[in-house]
């Protein structure tokens, strides 16, 4: 069994959770591979490889959230399973809490746990050359400056849905839709679900939010001709966009996998406790 191991670096509380996850792993005869940056941070002189070069079984990412996009944007397979270990503040993408990491290590290596699949998207502007990374969570399209609103003509599948001002336009997956969507508004959808969710962000507008199918390519026009905009994908890639430009979104054929032992529900209501707690 070959194991790849990432961890969040900018925290050095996530150093000992890491060492002890490569520790259980080789004492069970696994073989693992730290990424490099993670090895950097933990000062280990062992061989290491890329993101972009890791070939594994399956992937343990020891961080939150951030942690696990990162690692799905950049994995050379983008299917190879991810088990997230929450280091962070809400980790809804993780699937175990620290001091649940030894009976999850135990299970993965016997086989007892289900693969989620999870749907990605594919974004472009048509002015550019080169797509988009692939958004596991969502694709926003925002002004340039957090005190202007953009003007857009919304279109889907050709067909105009709306011209809008609003502050972003979000174009989310259903693992996103617990995200961003759901802090604009947007609903969130259980998985199985093939659907994505196209929310304004604080719109001068009716509206809001609706649910399209999965199939459906979603165009984003720019309407304002001196107006910058940013194209921002997972919270990661940020990418200018010049006035008038055009983004279109669409399922990607690339999916990530994550591997569970929790139900969907049970979750989703963790999380939903925890931010009505904040």
């Amino acid at each position: 069994m070959r194991v790849g191991v990432v961890s969040r670096t900018d925290t050095d509380a996530a150093f000992p959770v890491t060492r002890r996850v490569i520790d259980l792993f080789e004492s069970r005869g696994a073989e693992v591979l730290v990424e490099t940056e993670t090895a950097m941070a933990l000062e280990m002189k062992n061989e290491t490889v890329d993101l972009t070069d890791l070939e594994a079984d399956f992937v343990v990412a020891v961080g939150g959230d951030g942690t696990i996009l990162r690692v799905a944007m950049g994995l050379k397979f983008p299917d190879t399973p991810l088990l997230g270990v929450n280091m962070g503040r809400r980790g809804f993408l993780c699937e175990v809490l620290v001091d649940e990491i030894e009976s999850a290590i135990d299970k993965v290596i016997k086989g007892k746990y289900d693969l989620e699949s999870c749907v990605k998207l594919r974004s472009r502007c048509t002015e550019m050359e080169e797509d988009f990374p692939d958004s596991l969570n969502e694709v926003l399209v925002s002004s340039s400056l957090p005190s202007k609103m953009i003007l857009c003509r919304l279109l889907v599948d050709g067909e105009q849905l709306t011209e809008i001002q609003a502050d972003g336009i979000i174009v989310s997956t259903p693992t996103g839709s617990t995200a961003y969507n759901l802090s604009a508004g947007g609903s969130i959808l259980a998985p199985g679900v093939d659907a994505m969710i196209l929310t304004a962000v604080n719109p001068y507008s009716y509206f809001r939010s609706i649910t399209l199918p999965l199939d459906s390519k979603v165009t984003i026009e720019l309407r304002k001709p001196k107006a910058d905009a940013l194209a921002i994908v997972d919270g990661k890639i940020y990418t200018g966009l010049k006035p008038l430009s055009t983004v279109e979104i669409e399922v990607s054929t690339n999916k990530t996998r994550f591997i569970r032992f929790k139900p969907f529900y049970e979750r989703l209501r963790s999380r939903l406790t925890h931010i009505q707690a904040q």
